[in-house]
């Protein structure tokens, strides 16, 4: 069996227990130092005897591996030993110049299987032999296209209309493929109110030549309603619950008349304590498209499903007093990430943009939020919803249109997004997840807070990233891959 040797951070420790779960799985006997180190064994020496008894040395490349010690130590001696490193690029950093003399795998800009397959053939190259890994090279159109005919020989005229449909299918592919170039991805349009409207989306397009079907939410057919996408899927990722998200745009942010209405919507609380310039971070609007479907939270993460670090009551009640890098955290070691800002109201309100994820007027049977039942000053008496603080995930009746629960409501989320003003634009470095300073943006209002602040566009920019509360939780979301089961 293949002895392999983990070297990392330990605020890498979440990819560093994934890829060595992946490579346990393909037969490796791993060698990771949060799993193997035996109780009351001198740290050094159970290093040291690791590092002795592995073939090969995985060195995790981050800003903070490039700058532990302990980390150099243990590529360094391998070197010495003239034994074999390969390097892992997870996030950018500035490479000790030893190491960036030796061909790195990156994990940081390709996805993970595909990472994954690249690691597999290097460690074969260096003699580390793996079990084959599954077949995941499929697109989203394997499952639509009829089973292949059987071969039979071919005469000339068959020949000669094959190399035809073969011409005319390079042809229709290099169309789609120019179409798609020109579309931009999870990045503001022109901020122009008076857009002409998008044609409506059908359950399906066919194309002639090829009789592919590109069902609605998915490249080249996206939703352009929200009563489009009637099949909400559900399906359950490494112990998380996860909705999927189709391809669609939708216009982020506030309206200025849905400013006044939020405005007047606090004032009816909070007489003469309100102010315009609380709500104006919402605008101004943005024309917003997702070309690609995605993945998000079910419901809040719970404390059940957060166990595994740590014993908490109430299983179905959210997890809070989350600071923002250990939602992150968890959300890695789920193979998830946070949802961005864009995300995460996209989830809540579809291209309808809707106020709440139930339609576009106030009920406050549908949410937790500081009504009746609420100890603060600025409760509001007009409804009761039984809860003092946090209710269970999924009490409401409240899905929003991709069916997640409690989108506005019992806890504010953390998001990936650092606090900047509108447009949203997701490449000016507000989803720069290295930058420790700057403050995120949490979403949906929570059981303590005003009905004004648990509408879909609400934003929150008093948190840290360090920041924790007991009204603080969040939800994971997930890039969708080829080979994820849609039904």
């Amino acid at each position: 069996m293949a002895r392999i040797f983990i070297s990392y951070s330990r605020t890498d420790e979440a990819f560093a227990r994934r890829l060595a779960a992946s490579l346990s799985q393909l037969g490796a006997d791993v060698w990771i130092d949060v799993e193997d180190i035996p109780a009351g064994m001198k740290w050094s020496r159970a290093i040291q005897q690791g590092l002795d008894m592995a073939e090969i040395l995985l060195v995790i490349i981050s800003p903070d591996s490039m700058t532990s010690q302990n980390v150099e130590d243990e590529w360094q001696y391998y070197l010495d030993q003239k034994k074999p490193v390969v390097p892992l690029l997870w996030k950018p950093a500035k490479i000790h110049f030893q190491l960036n003399r030796i061909q790195y795998i990156d994990f940081h800009q390709q996805d993970y299987d595909s990472a994954l397959d690249d690691l597999h053939n290097e460690l074969q190259r260096k003699g580390i032999y793996l079990n084959p890994l599954p077949d995941i090279r499929r697109t989203i159109e394997t499952p639509l296209r009829p089973p292949p005919p059987r071969r039979a020989a071919l005469s000339t005229p068959a020949l000669i209309v094959g190399l035809v449909g073969i011409v005319g299918l390079i042809v229709l592919g290099l169309i789609v493929f120019a179409l798609f170039a020109l579309r931009p991805t999870d990045t503001p349009a022109a901020n122009n109110e008076n857009q002409p409207p998008t044609p409506t989306a059908v359950a399906a397009i066919s194309t002639p030549t090829t009789g592919v079907s590109v069902p609605i939410g998915f490249p080249g057919n996206p939703v352009t309603r929200n009563q489009d996408w009637t099949q909400t899927i559900l399906q359950d990722f490494n112990g998380l619950e996860m909705k999927l998200v189709p391809a669609g745009c939708f216009r982020m942010g506030s309206t200025e008349a849905q400013i006044d209405a939020a405005l007047h919507q606090c004032e009816a609380v909070l007489p003469g304590q309100c102010s315009r310039s609380q709500f104006e971070d919402e605008a101004p609007q943005t024309q917003i498209c997702f070309e690609q479907p995605f993945w998000i939270g079910h419901h809040e993460v719970t404390n059940a499903e957060y166990s595994s670090h740590g014993t908490f009551p109430g299983d179905d009640l959210p997890r809070t007093n989350v600071t923002w890098r250990e939602a992150l955290v968890f959300c890695e070691s789920k193979g998830a990430r946070l949802p961005t800002e864009a995300e995460w109201e996209y989830a809540a309100r579809g291209p309808d943009g809707l106020v709440y994820p139930w339609g576009n007027d106030f009920d406050g049977g549908r949410l937790n939020y500081c009504d009746g039942n609420c100890n603060q000053n600025w409760r509001d008496t007009a409804y009761h919803d039984g809860y003092a603080e946090m209710a269970p995930v999924r009490t409401f009746n409240n899905q929003s249109w991709v069916g997640a629960f409690d989108m506005v409501g019992n806890v504010w989320e953390w998001t990936s997004t650092i606090y900047r003003p509108y447009p949203y634009d997701a490449g000016d470095g507000r989803e720069n997840l290295f930058n420790i300073e700057s403050k995120r943006v949490l979403r949906g209002g929570s059981w303590n807070w005003i009905a004004a602040d648990a509408r879909t566009t609400a934003r929150d920019d008093y948190a840290g990233n360090l920041v924790s509360s007991d009204f603080y939780g969040f939800r994971c979301a997930r890039d969708f891959q080829p080979d994820d089961p849609v039904s």
